[in-house]
């Protein structure tokens, strides 16, 4: 029996009171974070958030297996936030994530509509050529989350039949914008996601749509849009995310604490994910104050692209030949240009040999590495 078809359906089991500590850590993270942001000067601030919407857009698409361009996705929050851009294919998929993240933030305080949140689904499924999926619309078909080869096929969920889903979302919308108003932000914003991924209004998109009512949950619990990086947090346990709603469809009193654990844990992580964002931002920002009169423009479009790719960095590090496929440069120029960073102090190496590996340092740099700069 699914969680649709239990007689008590849709009345959950939750002891809100045992994650009140959580809603405490929610709310004293996010006034921490909205501190930090709002410390910043201005061009900090609109990096932050670029960076932080950039992180969920990428993450929310991630969860359901789909790889995004990260330059891609930053291109077009950059276009919705009027900053210039050089041309480049961004691509549908990259276009519609970050328009969907971006949509999300600005929407926070409207109450959630059939009509929001088919645009919402059309922003996370963007019209192909290949695709079948309705968009803007609730499915018209039958749903069953299988996976593997026909034949030795596992069904994860069967949603209810299309016939229901419009009443079912009526009912769901109604609860959220009146009887759930007083409930606390995570635990709103976990009822609400399990609620509608169960209902699986469409035919595609809706794990992207659930996430995102839960930002929009979160953001009107704080009064303001959410910095939160609540999909970054899921997508690092992806696998736990999957098995507490298979572990709520396995129980039979419509009992959400085991779901709630995972994601009230998942949401207060998500603030710490997100302070991490900021103060790479700072970083990103002291960096460059200190370095940027010492270096070429070589050294800096290297750099750039080194913050670039994110605060967890370039993977393996900078090499000589990253450094001249990026500055367009020869192998002696590489070789110096590098040497002169570590000089100054802006990078440091490892190893040795072709087996040098570069990475950005975070430490002042010495009067003597100054003098020894290569220009």
């Amino acid at each position: 029996m699914w969680a649709w078809e239990h007689p008590n359906w849709p009345h959950f089991v939750i002891d809100e009171d045992a994650f009140e500590s959580r809603n405490e850590a929610f709310h004293r993270a996010a006034e921490r974070l909205s501190g930090s942001v709002w410390a910043m000067s201005d061009d900090c601030r609109s990096d932050a958030a670029i960076e932080l919407m950039l992180s969920e857009a990428i993450a929310t698409s991630a969860i359901e297996g789909e790889n995004l361009d990260r330059d891609s996705v930053r291109s077009s929050l950059l276009a919705h936030f009027g900053k210039t851009v050089a041309k480049s294919n961004v691509g549908l998929k990259a276009e519609g994530a970050a328009s969907l993240i971006v949509d999300t933030r600005r929407n926070w305080d409207r109450p959630l509509t059939h009509e929001l949140l088919g645009a919402w689904q059309t922003m996370a499924v963007p019209e192909t050529l290949s695709s079948v999926a309705m968009r803007g619309a609730y499915r018209a078909g039958e749903m069953t989350i299988v996976s593997g080869l026909p034949g030795h096929q596992h069904v994860h969920y069967v949603a209810p039949p299309a016939s229901r889903v419009h009443d079912e979302m009526e009912q769901f919308l109604e609860w959220y914008n009146s009887d759930s108003v007083g409930l606390s932000g995570p635990i709103r914003a976990t009822v609400a996601h399990v609620w509608f991924e169960r209902i699986h209004p469409f035919d595609d998109g809706n794990g992207r749509v659930g996430r995102a009512i839960s930002d929009h949950a979160l953001s009107q619990s704080l009064g303001r849009p959410t910095l939160a990086c609540l999909a970054t947090a899921i997508e690092e346990t992806r696998k736990a995310y999957y098995k507490a709603f298979e572990d709520f469809d396995r129980n039979a009193r419509l009992d959400m604490n085991g779901f709630a654990e995972y994601f009230t844990t998942a949401i207060v992580r998500s603030q710490e994910i997100a302070l991490a964002e900021v103060a790479f931002v700072l970083d990103k920002s002291r960096f460059f104050d200190l370095h940027r009169d010492s270096m070429n423009e070589r050294q800096f479009k290297a750099l750039e692209r080194m913050f670039t790719v994110g605060r967890h960095g370039f993977e393996g590090g900078m090499s000589t030949k990253k450094y001249m496929a990026i500055t367009k440069c020869p192998a002696t120029t590489a070789t110096r240009d590098l040497a002169a960073l570590c000089a100054m102090g802006a990078m440091v190496s490892r190893g040795a040999g072709r087996g040098t590996r570069y990475e950005i340092s975070h430490s002042p740099p010495t009067p003597e590495g100054q003098r020894e700069l290569v220009r």
